[in-house]
């Protein structure tokens, strides 16, 4: 495989995109970007880190934030429980770590909201340690150049799949994937190195600069004393994020990633032109149509949202309510909804007990109504019409009334955020 290595790291090299987050090791940074972009493509994902960076710079800013600014921020991204794990995890951090990102796969997998890939993407880049990243990108490209044919949702495919990743990995690294940082560097026998005084000092100045936000430089030990276990850990630290994470697992994720992503895509890659193109088992058999093999997706669930869009007579604001319970967009606010099973016309739902249980005698005004439009969920299709209605006296019924310049900063699910875009509030109306 050393040539398959050589290969990948090479064209990883002059090839790799240039994004924020592949300039840092911080594990903040690179938390918050993981996050991020399992939601979206990642040119579309940029803006959102780039938000949340300059909004929340600190993992201890985005603990301090209130659920519901992240929501706003998240807004747009969908899978709004990742939001508000997102903020979990960042109080976790602060309160039980100190503010610093746990040093082991082990540890990262233990945070809230964060999984395999997350964890081994983390510790890869970060901390240097040779866990392997599977996403679409590495499965794709896995399965067509060592020509693994299994459905990979089955458990079997799932570890052949891990078992390449593992034995490039070991190539890449040399590294056992189950060691920490200080682990990796110590002498099968014997006490731990004490480093050189030039090289240990800058390199001890540095760790306790990064273990320690916010410390004293001059608390940094003496380099011309022999130095502690715990100083030594700390300096095998800073070795290997500062030296593997650049030339090991790190590196080699990134690659797989993108190589996949750039190159190895769903449709028509330009496979002749591919560098693997003399190994690739897909190419040699005709099969990169077909690989890799999925399990046939489950058809989606059709809900039908009737949002009603309520106006007082004579105020510039709208109703809104607050989602709860274990549904979709958990704590994002909506307009008042009358949720039904199938698609309804205007009088039907003017006639159903839903609308009368809201509005009572309540003399309602309908004064338009959009067309259905459908917003894709990873299993249900939801499909919403919206209805502009009139009413002359306000009431608690129907929700929260919210004036015109306070509605921008609510927390909303992005159908929602499309209907502002297509109507706009302008004075004490809907256009």
């Amino acid at each position: 495989m050393t040539d398959f290595l050589s290969k990948l790291l090479t064209w990883y090299q002059s090839n790799a995109r240039d994004f924020p987050f592949r300039r840092t090791t911080d594990p903040y940074l690179i938390w918050l970007s993981e996050i991020i972009m399992q939601q979206t493509r990642i040119e579309q994902g940029v803006p959102y880190y780039d938000k949340f960076v300059r909004v929340f710079p600190s993992v201890y800013d985005l603990a301090g934030a209130s659920e519901e600014d992240v929501l706003k921020q998240w807004q747009g991204l969908g899978y709004y429980s990742r939001a508000r794990n997102l903020h979990s995890t960042a109080n976790e951090v602060v309160e039980k770590y100190a503010g610093r990102f746990p040093e082991t796969y082990d540890g990262l997998r233990s945070l809230k909201g964060v999984g395999d890939y997350t964890a081994a993407a983390i510790a890869s880049v970060c901390f240097g340690l040779p866990h392997p990243v599977v996403d679409g990108n590495v499965v794709r490209f896995i399965t067509r150049h060592f020509g693994i044919t299994g459905p990979v949702d089955k458990a079997g495919v799932k570890k052949e799949i891990m078992e390449v990743l593992l034995n490039l990995m070991e190539e890449v690294s040399g590294l056992d994937s189950g060691s920490s940082a200080t682990e990796l560097l110590r002498p099968t026998s014997g006490s731990l190195p004490k480093p050189g005084k030039p090289f240990a000092s800058s390199l001890l100045r540095l760790a306790f600069t990064e273990s320690s936000p916010g410390g004293d430089p001059a608390s940094v030990p003496d380099a011309t004393e022999p130095l502690s276990t715990h100083e030594t850990s700390i300096f095998a630290t800073s070795l290997l994020r500062h030296f593997a994470t650049y030339t090991g697992p790190g590196i080699f994720n990134q690659a797989m990633i993108e190589f996949g992503a750039m190159y190895c895509v769903p449709r028509n890659p330009d496979c002749r032109a591919c560098i693997f193109s003399d190994s690739c088992y897909a190419l040699k058999h005709q099969m990169v149509g077909q690989l890799p093999v999925k399990k046939q997706q489950l058809a989606l669930k059709p809900r039908y949202f009737n949002y009603l869009v309520i106006n007082v007579k004579g105020s510039d604001g709208l109703y809104f309510g607050k989602r709860s319970g274990n549904d979709i967009w958990k704590g994002l606010y909506e307009f008042p909804l009358i949720e039904t099973k199938e698609a309804v016309s205007p009088q039907k739902l003017s006639s159903s007990p839903e609308w009368k249980k809201l509005f009572g005698r309540n003399k309602v005004e309908m004064i338009s109504h959009t067309g259905d439009t459908i917003h894709i969920l990873s299993h249900q299709k939801i499909i919403t019409r919206f209805y502009n209605l009139e009413i002359k006296k306000p009431s608690e019924t129907f929700g929260t009334l919210v004036r015109a310049e306070k509605i921008n900063g609510l927390p909303v699910a992005r159908i929602i955020e499309k209907y502002f875009e297509m109507y706009p509030m302008t004075g004490d109306s809907l256009v």
